[in-house]
């Protein structure tokens, strides 16, 4: 016993792991896949394993130039390894770099802090599970996103030149692994993850005044191993796919989503705004922290810290900074881009704190968040128990006796929490007691999945709609049933379910109306049946079966 005290106490980045893994692992083994962007991930990676494609992809037969290939290689392994695309697996190329950043970021902070002996365990446990409870941080640990791959090669390639800008990392080893960090991060998600570390790096050379050294850590070797990986992944797409792929890839995916994007335009404050909810519940602490930073002394100079400490605070302000300013300049705008400064954000925070007394202004930031997990939790069962919101009696799971212990939890973590702030005076134990109450939250949360996952994907739907196909393909019916949809949200990539094509209606009724090609199963919602009068008429009598929101009809044809 006192074996694995030690450890933990010397690895307090484990106790957070753990608690992750134990938590979030109901939700990645039972949820289905999102209509969103999950379920258009499959179909792509099951059309490039089809057409033996490595270096282009392709989605309903389209182009789909929008994403690198990394990612996608690692879905198509563990569909070649499983057989299948399991969402456990698949969940794990997310939460494996999340806790790989945790870990970095700490032994990041241990190094700054000049060694073990310089930073707290309390420190390192609640920047762990700060960082790993941050809203948009946890989110993205289970859903399938390559966003968390491509942070995870951004910290590992800013971690690497910090190692060279000390003197702490072996400089051959160092020269490698930047650029090829770099590269990964490229390789994973698109342009971000080559410009977020230069351009960082670049700022806080010139805030350090070194800036003429640029050239020893991002000189012609640096950029020719980038070149050169750029070339032989070029070389891959251009021989796959031609010039017009290639070009889509290099400008139109680029050069057009930055200075006039297709989707997600926002305007150039969009990221003040998100940054507030996106690190939520620990916000009113770690924004105002880096922020007051910047006031005190330029860029964050602290004379009494020592000199890897400054360091490290100037380079992390100089990653959030830097990556909000770029980010906000770009027209194509999502919260979730935001993820590579929220690493950086945290852990500047127990450097920051390490000459702050606590005050009011601590207290508040934290109090105030707690207070709102209290009213949620406790609002939240008042709501539910009233049954007074008419648009949730749909959902009957809500009233499991697991939602009404996941909000007792978050409630009573908030009361905790909120006590520990104005007793302890500190901002470790309040914060280990908010990250817990989520992650115990989200465990309890997680047994109403199975029922919740009509209403969350289309995989009980589809396979409702291979059972009524079947049964009417053994009753002597056609042999080949098709499918189709009416106002359902991008149904086109039910193909990894059903493993042929749908044939979507889109929102056009009356052109289902006049459909009479052979007999089909329907997949509609229920709502709207009911609202088109000519539509229920045309159901009426059909074998008719539930699947969360939707009613699927088998239609003998005409």
């Amino acid at each position: 016993m006192s074996i694995n005290n030690n450890f933990f106490k010397s690895h307090p980045v484990a106790i957070t792991a753990i608690v992750m893994a134990l938590s979030l692992a109901p939700l990645m083994a039972m949820r289905d896949f999102t209509p969103a962007n999950e379920l258009r991930y499959l179909s792509i990676v099951d059309e490039a394993l089809a057409e033996g494609h490595v270096f282009t992809f392709s989605n309903q037969g389209e182009p789909y130039a929008d994403k690198p290939p990394l990612y996608f290689w690692l879905m198509m392994l563990l569909k070649l390894v499983t057989g299948h695309h399991n969402m456990f697996a698949l969940s794990m190329l997310s939460f494996i770099p999340s806790l790989v950043i945790i870990t970095v970021m700490d032994k990041w902070l241990v190094s700054a802090s000049g060694g073990v002996s310089g930073v707290s365990f309390a420190d390192r446990l609640a920047s762990s599970m700060m960082l790993g409870t941050s809203a948009l941080f946890l989110g993205m640990s289970v859903f399938l996103r390559m966003d968390l791959l491509m942070c995870m090669f951004i910290v590992l390639a800013l971690h690497t030149f910090y190692r060279q800008y000390t003197g702490s990392g072996n400089p051959v080893t160092s020269a490698i692994l930047l650029p090829v960090y770099i590269f990964l991060a490229l390789f994973t998600k698109g342009p971000v993850g080559l410009l977020v570390p230069p351009a960082a790096i670049l700022v806080f050379l010139l805030a350090e005044g070194k800036i003429r050294d640029a050239g020893k850590y991002l000189g012609f070797k640096t950029w020719g191993i980038i070149a050169l990986l750029c070339a032989l992944w070029f070389t891959g797409v251009w021989i796959e796919g031609g010039r017009p792929y290639l070009e889509n890839l290099l400008f139109h995916q680029t050069v057009d989503r930055a200075v006039n994007a297709f989707h997600h335009k926002e305007p150039f404050w969009y990221y003040l705004v998100t940054v507030w909810y996106s690190v939520a519940p620990y916000s009113l602490m770690l924004v105002p922290a880096m922020a007051m930073s910047f006031f005190r002394r330029p860029f964050g100079t602290y004379s009494s810290f020592p000199y890897m400490a400054r360091s490290a605070m100037r380079l992390f302000s100089a990653v959030s900074v830097t990556t909000l300013v770029m980010l906000s300049a770009f027209s194509s705008k999502l919260a979730v881009y935001l993820l590579p400064v929220f690493p950086f954000l945290v852990y500047f925070f127990p450097l920051y704190m390490r000459d702050r007394k606590w005050g009011v202004f601590y207290s508040a930031a934290i109090v105030i968040p707690a207070l709102a997990f209290v009213a949620a939790g406790a609002g939240g069962a008042a709501v539910l128990a009233s049954g007074r919101i008419p648009e949730l009696r749909e959902y009957g799971f809500l009233h499991s006796p697991a939602v009404y212990a996941a909000l007792a939890v978050l409630a009573a973590g908030g009361i905790v929490s909120a006590v520990y702030a104005v007793k302890d005076r500190s901002w470790q134990r309040p914060v280990v007691s908010l990250a817990a109450s989520m992650l115990v939250c989200v465990l309890f949360a997680s047994a109403v999945i199975p029922s919740a996952d009509s209403y969350i994907g289309y995989g009980d739907m589809c396979r409702t709609a291979e059972s009524m196909a079947s049964g009417l393909a053994s009753q002597g019916g056609a042999s080949q049933c098709r499918y189709v949809t009416l106002y359902v949200y991008r149904p086109e990539n039910m193909d990894a379910y059903l493993h042929t094509d749908v044939i979507d209606f889109g929102q056009d009724a009356d052109g289902y109306l006049d459909y009479s090609d052979g007999p089909h199963v329907l997949m509609v919602p229920t709502e709207k049946v009911m609202e088109n009068e000519r539509l229920s008429r045309r159901l009426s009598g059909a074998e008719c079966r539930q699947s969360g929101r939707y009613s699927l009809y088998l239609m003998p044809g005409r």
